[in-house]
């Protein structure tokens, strides 16, 4: 659920492109009228809402904690997520996606997840989004944007469920690195 979070917050930043001009400010947004609002905003210069191209996206966890866990445990997963970090995904963004982002972008496939906030413009993003499975997980992201660069912090709280009181807090700093690689038959 964590990464599914980092990434369709992430990639949202992704799918802007400039920062000036137009602002999209909603409230008790789906990810689909999300999309379409990105889309129609012009927020892109060009054709593109954003620059296509392969992006590198770094992530590191600052904090993670659940309630209740004993301390050695605690200890031990901290030395775990240490080892790991910072975690960097490479993904090709297709002149299509670039074009005009769909709903999976931004809240997931599943439907569970809607913005209580979503603003995004004039190179600053500010989102809340609320995601519904075993509890309430919600998260908060902001953060800064360019057509080829973006840097956001993301804490997450999960209420409900057996995971109620778990926080976590990631760094999240994503840039354009060239083109696609072509495709081997």
């Amino acid at each position: 659920m964590m990464n599914r979070i980092v990434f369709c917050v992430g990639t949202a930043l992704v799918l802007v492109a400039c920062n000036k001009g137009p602002v999209v400010n909603l409230k008790n947004a789906s990810g689909q009228q999300v999309a379409e609002a990105v889309s129609q905003s012009k927020v892109g210069s060009g054709q593109y809402v954003i620059q296509p191209g392969e992006w590198i996206t770094r992530t590191s966890i600052e904090e993670r904690s659940y309630p209740g866990m004993a301390p050695a445990f605690q200890e031990q997963m901290r030395h775990a997520i240490a080892a790991q970090q910072p975690n960097e995904l490479k993904r090709c963004v297709t002149p299509d996606e670039a074009r005009k982002p769909n709903e999976d972008f931004f809240a997931g496939q599943n439907g569970s997840c809607r913005f209580a906030r979503f603003m995004m413009g004039k190179g600053r993003i500010d989102i809340q989004m609320v995601c519904q499975a075993a509890g309430t997980l919600t998260s908060n992201a902001s953060g800064t944007y360019s057509p080829t660069s973006y840097s956001m912090e993301v804490s997450t709280l999960m209420s409900g469920g057996e995971q109620s009181g778990a926080v976590t807090k990631i760094h999240v700093e994503a840039r354009r690195i060239g083109d696609c690689a072509a495709k081997e038959s």
